[in-house]
C-alpha cells in the first residue's frame, strides 16, 4: 500500500511541475553606442509595464527611442516567444544602419540565440 502511495505522489508531483511554464521578459537592449529608434507594428502582447505610457497610431504602429546602454521592456511571455511576440513588423534605426524585419519569422530571427541556435531566455533583442 505504501509503495502505491509513493508512486501516486511522484506522479502527482510530476504532473504539477510539468504544467508550470515559466514566464520571461521580452526586451530590446541598445549596445550600439548611440540612441536607436524602434518603429514597430504591435500585437496585443506588447506591454511595456506600468512605468511607460505609449500611444499607437491607427495602424497599431509605435515609435520609441532606446538610449545607448539602456533596455526597453516590451512585455512578458509564458513559455515560448513564438506565440507571445510583441511585434509583427519591426524597423530599428541606428546611427549607421537600419534593421528591418517584415514578418513574425524575421522578427524572431533578430532575438539573441544560444550556441546551438535556440532563442536565449530571457528573450532579448540586442542592437550592437
Amino acid at each position: 500500500m505504501r509503495k502505491k502511495l509513493n508512486i501516486l505522489l511522484i506522479l502527482l508531483i510530476g504532473i504539477l511541475v510539468q504544467s508550470c511554464d515559466p514566464s520571461y521578459p521580452v526586451s530590446i537592449i541598445n549596445k550600439s553606442g548611440s540612441e536607436i529608434i524602434v518603429d514597430a507594428e504591435l500585437t496585443y502582447n506588447f506591454n511595456p509595464g506600468l512605468t511607460t505610457t505609449y500611444i499607437a497610431d491607427e495602424n497599431n504602429r509605435l515609435q520609441f527611442k532606446v538610449e545607448s546602454g539602456q533596455e526597453f521592456l516590451c512585455g512578458m511571455t509564458i513559455g515560448g516567444l513564438k506565440d507571445d511576440l510583441p511585434f509583427t513588423d519591426l524597423k530599428i534605426y541606428t546611427e549607421k544602419d537600419t534593421i528591418i524585419a517584415k514578418n513574425r519569422s524575421q522578427v524572431l530571427n533578430l532575438f539573441d540565440k544560444n550556441w546551438i541556435g535556440n532563442l536565449k531566455t530571457p528573450y532579448t533583442l540586442t542592437v550592437e
